[in-house]
């Protein structure tokens, strides 16, 4: 762990910045998004009412008619949910469309229904539509996980993420689901004991559980117990390569091609194998990779599968505004 923190330790003060730029750039929606859920679901009285009521003899008498109106568009939501579809993605050749391609469809759009719509996603589109009617926007994460603790399978999850004030994403995407951006980053608070208990101990020493005055912290008190922000932090990798097409349709990059024709003749094949058609071209393939971090380090380094970043802004009714030169 030490090895570890020490090899990505340049990176700290990088992704440390981003991550604060980020929640710096999406605070107004943050606090209108707790605004509107207390609003919604609490009191529609800010303290600041309640003691101008008090202080003039009124009572505090409110009619909160909100909740019981975002309560029915969810139950109609809940009884005609929308549904996911699959089809042959663009450029998929014309001889490969064939009947056992097409119930190949069929069996990827059963799994993703299963994975979408599975007891075990605690009420996703419930939840994100309500995140969504008072909040104005939701978050939503794809992972894997095993699919029992003895067990070395895994499926694909779909799930709400804890916070979606604690997530946060590129300012420069422009995609609705910011998944154009050059990163996005989940923060979820834990306790030094339990930190310590996960990563190791004396791993938190050096921080001071110190809230800032003003703008983002990474550690804090609450209740005399202290408090960290661990950031799981999804970042994305180019690299620049040459790709080839095959006389059989498919693509690929000119070195697995080479790795591809010595498998080849090890194998013994007797035919041709696939041969390119047409001029090479240079490409960028983009991977995912993650950083799990705190405030004085790096805790863990994976180069992940993900061919997108798995996090998924999941956007109401919003609009891209210019307060003081800056967007919003």
């Amino acid at each position: 762990m030490q090895d570890l923190a020490k090899k990505y330790a340049d990176r700290l003060p990088e992704i440390k910045k981003s991550v604060e730029d980020s929640m710096e750039y999406f605070s107004e929606n943050v606090e209108r998004y707790n605004e509107f859920m207390r609003f919604v679901f609490s009191t529609s009285l800010t303290h600041q009412d309640i003691g101008v009521l008090q202080t003039t003899g009124k009572p505090t008498i409110e009619f909160n008619i909100l909740e019981a109106y975002v309560s029915r568009l969810r139950g109609e939501f809940a009884k005609q949910m929308p549904s996911v579809s699959v089809r042959a993605a663009d450029g998929v050749p014309v001889s490969e469309l064939n009947e056992e391609f097409i119930q190949t469809i069929k069996v990827i759009e059963a799994h993703l229904r299963a994975i979408f719509f599975d007891g075990s996603n605690d009420m996703l589109e419930y939840n994100v539509y309500t995140d969504l009617l008072a909040g104005g926007f939701s978050a939503l994460k794809v992972f894997t996980k095993y699919v029992n603790e003895m067990s070395f399978e895994q499926k694909i999850m779909v799930e709400r993420v804890f916070d979606p004030t604690l997530c946060g994403f590129d300012p420069l995407a422009r995609e609705s689901h910011k998944g154009d951006g050059r990163y996005c980053f989940e923060l979820y608070p834990m306790t030094k004991k339990r930190f310590e208990d996960e990563f190791g101990k004396n791993l938190a020493d050096d921080i001071k559980f110190t809230r800032a005055l003003s703008g983002f912290s990474w550690s804090f008190q609450n209740d005399d117990e202290d408090i960290m922000l661990v950031c799981d932090f999804y970042e994305k990798k180019t690299k620049r390569v040459k790709i080839i097409k095959l006389s059989n349709g498919h693509a690929v990059s000119v070195k697995e091609y080479e790795e591809f024709l010595v498998k080849w003749a090890e194998m013994g094949h007797i035919e041709q194998p696939p041969m390119p058609v047409g001029e090479p071209r240079w490409t960028v393939i983009e991977s995912i990779c993650r950083y799990r971090l705190c405030e004085s380090r790096v805790l863990d380094y994976v180069e992940t599968d993900y061919k997108y970043l798995p996090l998924i802004f999941v956007d109401g009714n919003s609009v891209n505004l210019q307060v003081g030169g800056a967007s919003t």
